[in-house]
């Protein structure tokens, strides 16, 4: 009965985690593989060089438990934020936020057969290509209409030829 403990403990692991998703097992791996490496290294760095400090100032390596029981306390308070930092820089970098992209173009086309203001339109665009790709930079160019087009314009409705053309909007990223 006890050999099936260990089994069944794995199981409810699997389960309980969503373990058999591949990208959470390697988001994970990412995230605590380089959060390891990178504490280990501070912690080498951090005993080498109060070991050194403590050498300079007292003449002695006796305090050699202070050091190493200094450098677990920075480690240990330094854990939860480099974890969140290297777990927002992965994620940004190789997880980008999944999106339903027909829910966003359903809502974007709402918001455009209602949105009148110009400025409002151009927020609510920028906002929505902020949100689906996350780009590092945006830029929206608006092109300001020549006086033909306005007097043409205003005469009739203009084609979709005369509007196209217009705008362009440039996604930039790092």
């Amino acid at each position: 009965m006890l050999f099936l403990l260990i089994p069944c403990s794995i199981a409810i692991a699997i389960l309980r985690y969503r373990l058999w998703d591949i990208d959470v097992i390697i988001n994970r791996t990412l995230v605590y593989g380089s959060l390891t490496v990178l504490l280990v290294a501070l912690y080498v760095g951090l005993i080498l060089a109060l070991q050194a400090l403590v050498h300079a100032v007292t003449g002695s390596l006796s305090e050699q438990p202070v050091v190493i029981v200094g450098s677990t306390l920075v480690i240990a308070a330094l854990f939860q934020p480099l974890r969140r930092r290297t777990q927002a820089l992965i994620d940004r970098r190789f997880y980008r936020r999944k999106y339903n992209a027909g829910k966003i173009t359903a809502a974007f086309n709402s918001t455009l057969r209602h949105e009148v203001d110009l400025d409002q339109l151009r927020e609510q665009l920028l906002a929505v290509v902020q949100e689906t790709m996350q780009p590092a930079h945006i830029s929206l160019w608006v092109r300001q209409p020549s006086r033909a087009e306005i007097s043409s314009s205003q005469a009739s409705k203009p084609s979709p030829e005369q509007v196209g053309g217009q705008e362009g909007i440039a996604v930039h990223d790092v």
